[in-house]
């Protein structure tokens, strides 16, 4: 799959250090490197730089210091470069800056470093060390009990949400890698490697102030909203004075008032109590019938949570999708243009089960192919894609006896409808790449059906059953986001260039209870733009009329009680509907002798 590889993290980082060093300005420099060349958002980039830093930068601003790539090993100057995880660091004199730092240049200063300067960001550093001294400090006057109840907490939890990678100064916590040290796929819960774990065996007056503060501000942070909160410092600096202000910003943003902090008794257990606030608010807010959604910013894994101004309707849906949809159902088009996603499948599915053109296994698949098709064009898309449980009926009437099995389906019983767009298709054919397409949208499906995988214990509801104590499962998701330069950290995704997507993930209501995250519909761009507002209002929208007809699929088939299995969407059938291109492709190739 070589046209469509990205060079992976490790050769971009080295690419962006190599640009770096080539500016003359040093703030600049340090800007293009924190932002991966501007591929990150320079509040999430500059959010991963500890107080000391963000004053050196500043101060190398305000003083238009140069780049001096010849004083990159003087250790006594000032000095920037980049960790092996992408993070920019500035050193002071004398600072190291740890053994996978990749200096860059040094810094020089027009008129000589500001006066003050090394004092400043001395005591600043001295100040942050302060702030998780009193973190840990008000730990220890909450008890042992109480802390263990806060690791207890976190070591479920963050078996069970996305990869992060944080900082506290200069600790690092992420369950991503091989310097992973919290429980993920590098880390099983048990290893002595997983700070968590240490942390549950060792007596509170025995903890490292950073950990302490890294418990108490993990804890705070998830309770102001879902586990997923976690990702919301993603690649930056979990501190007090930071996460006071993130959770305050989530209050108003739920339209409520911040309390005085003269209220509280303490920063510290403040913090809580914003918490406790926000989590309400949010739960008011959504019951309101708000819409929330994520931004992704891939290279760091930071999600940050916003609302959309004005609700998602039917008027969002695009006219080439409702194209699509007026062939399926004729009344459609008119009830999604009046806002609505009511659309009345019920002619479609009284018409019969079987296909009207070769290929599809039925009519259900084919619908579904032709509307995720239908995504893909009217978004611009390279590819779309949407996954689910092959047989619903199975799954429906096993929940509705409370069986846990559904929990420890394989892979194979879930599939994922993958239709590459035409220009994408294209393009490949332009390259001399077809052979290519079926690999791609295999692989694709196959990391759809590990999703689908993925959240069932929790969309069935049967996670807390002792069985799951090791299984692998995330939270089903809830929230849509859009994601920028995801093709350089997954190794799917460097391998196939999936460079800027969008997730809509939605439940439907099955054995009398909802399911989140069962289905979903996610578009993938190779190239170009990153997803704007629009193209995510468009797929929520489409996700809605997808939801839809999914639901009427799935009541059908409960009320009819007649088995159906989706038989379409698995490696043979890509391989023999794309693999045919492939083939005509090499024929005319051979034909004209090249």
């Amino acid at each position: 799959m070589g046209l469509l590889r990205s060079e992976g993290f490790d050769k971009l980082l080295e690419k962006v250090a190599a640009e770096a060093g080539g500016f003359t300005s040093a703030g600049a420099a340090v800007r293009h490197l924190a932002t991966f060349g501007e591929r990150l958002t320079p509040e999430v980039a500059l959010g991963a730089l500890r107080p000391a830093e963000h004053h050196l930068l500043e101060a190398v601003e305000a003083a238009g210091a140069l780049v001096d790539v010849a004083a990159a090993e003087d250790a006594g100057g000032y000095r920037f470069g980049q960790l092996k995880a992408g993070k920019a660091c500035l050193l002071a004199p004398g600072e190291a800056g740890g053994a996978d730092l990749r200096v860059v240049a040094g810094i020089r200063w027009p008129g000589g470093p500001p006066d003050g300067l090394e004092a400043a960001c001395a005591a600043l550093a001295e100040g942050a060390v302060a702030e998780v001294t009193a973190v840990r400090d008000w730990l220890s006057g909450q008890g042992q009990e109480h802390a263990a109840g806060l690791v207890a907490r976190l070591r479920f939890l963050l078996r069970h949400v996305g990869p992060i990678r944080l900082y506290m100064g200069d600790a690092c916590y992420t369950n991503l890698g091989k310097d992973g040290n919290l429980v993920g796929k590098s880390i099983g819960p048990e290893s002595d490697r997983c700070r968590l774990k240490v942390l549950a065996e060792t007596p509170l007056g025995q903890w490292h102030a950073v950990d302490a503060c890294f418990v108490v501000c993990m804890s705070a942070l998830i309770s102001s909203g879902t586990p997923s909160r976690t990702e919301e410092f993603s690649g930056t600096q979990l501190l007090p004075g930071r996460l006071t202000e993130f959770i305050e910003g989530r209050i108003r943003a739920y339209d409520g008032t911040v309390p005085d902090p003269a209220a509280s008794g303490s920063a510290v257990g403040r913090l809580f109590e914003l918490a406790d606030l926000a989590r309400n608010l949010r739960l008011r807010k959504l019951e309101s019938g708000a819409v929330v959604y994520r931004t992704v910013q891939a290279m760091t894994i930071n999600k940050k949570e916003h609302l959309f101004d004005t609700p998602v309707t039917g008027a969002d849906v695009p006219e080439a999708f409702l194209d699509t949809l007026a062939d399926l159902v004729p009344s459609a088009p008119d009830t999604v243009r009046g806002g609505g996603f009511a659309v009345d499948w019920q002619p479609l599915f009284d018409s019969g089960p079987s296909p009207s053109q070769p290929g599809f296994g039925s009519r259900f698949e084919e619908v579904l192919h032709g509307l995720v098709n239908a995504a893909a064009f009217a978004t611009d898309s390279d590819v779309s894609m949407s996954r689910g449980p092959r047989d619903v009926l199975r799954l429906s009437s096993l929940l509705a006896e409370g069986s846990i099995e559904p929990g420890h389906w394989k892979t194979s019983e879930y599939y994922c409808c993958v239709v590459p767009g035409e220009d994408f298709r294209e393009r490949l054919a332009a390259a001399g790449a077809t052979a290519e397409l079926p690999q791609v949208v295999r692989a694709i499906a196959a990391r759809m059906r590990w999703n689908g995988w993925h959240f069932m214990p929790h969309a069935a509801d049967v996670s807390d059953d002792e069985s799951f104590a090791e299984r692998d499962w995330f939270f089903a998701p809830s929230m849509p986001d859009m994601t920028e330069w995801t093709s350089h950290h997954h190794q799917g995704h460097v391998a196939n260039g999936v460079r800027h997507a969008i997730r809509v993930p939605f439940g439907i209501t099955l054995a009398g209870a909802h399911r989140p995250g069962m289905y979903d519909l996610r578009l993938m761009r190779t190239e170009g733009d990153v997803y704007g507002l629009r193209e995510l209002r468009s797929a929520i929208a489409m996700g809605e009329v997808l939801r839809g007809y999914y639901q009427e699929h799935a009541v059908r088939v409960e009320k009819s009680e007649e088995p159906f299995v989706v038989q379409d969407f698995g490696n043979p059938w890509y391989q023999g509907r794309y693999g045919a291109e492939a083939h005509a492709q090499a024929s005319t190739a051979n034909e004209k002798g090249v």
